[in-house]
Formats: C-alpha cells, sequence, structure tokens
C-alpha cells in the first residue's frame, strides 16, 4: 500500500462546492480541514459534509458553525476516514467568499 500527503485549498462561498474528493481505488484520512476567515469586518457560517459520488449526505460534520472576522476554525479535530468516491463538501453563507479552506489528507492506495 503507497501513502501519499495531499492538500488543497478552496475559497468556500454560498455555492456548495467539493472541497475533497477521494480518487478510484482510494481510502484517503482527512487530517485537517481549517476554515479562514479573511475578512476584517464580517463574521460568517461554514457547513460540511460528507457525500457519495452522487452528492447523497452520508454525514453532517458541521452546521452553519459561525468564523468570527480574521479568525480561523479547524472543523476535523480528529481523524475523518473516506472511501472511494465520497466527498468532503463545504458551503459559507456569504457569496462573496470570505471563507478560505485548507485541507489535509492522507490517500492509501
Amino acid at each position: 500500500m503507497a501513502e501519499t500527503f495531499q492538500r488543497t485549498s478552496l475559497a468556500v462561498t454560498s455555492t456548495e462546492a467539493d472541497g475533497y474528493v477521494v480518487p478510484n481505488s482510494t481510502t484517503a484520512i482527512v487530517l485537517s480541514c481549517l476554515v479562514a476567515n479573511i475578512d476584517g469586518t464580517n463574521s460568517d457560517d461554514i457547513t460540511a459534509k460528507v457525500t457519495n459520488s452522487s452528492n447523497q449526505e452520508q454525514s453532517r460534520i458541521a452546521s452553519t458553525i459561525t468564523v468570527p472576522a480574521d479568525a480561523s476554525l479547524e472543523l476535523i479535530p480528529n481523524k475523518l476516514v473516506l472511501e472511494a468516491g465520497e466527498k468532503l463538501r463545504l458551503t459559507g453563507a456569504a457569496a462573496s467568499g470570505r471563507l478560505s479552506a485548507t485541507i489535509s489528507i492522507l490517500e492509501i492506495t
């Protein structure tokens, strides 16, 4: 089995988006999902969920948790195991992209 560390980043807006998609024939361990509010004035809310490849919700990781202005929040303080085809999807409350997410992953193939 090969193990590969990965990192992905994205601007989080009010449109639900894939933060990370597990490749075929892979198991992934999400080590961290750090969400930073890069707006100096306004707070924003973050929602995170695990879905299958058809975007059907499997579990909710966070639901409308407020991230204050100029602050950050670790959404996954422990490890999260994802199977092939599953997704970690993120949504903010603001369309402007006040939130920035950085996700660290260990992929096992």
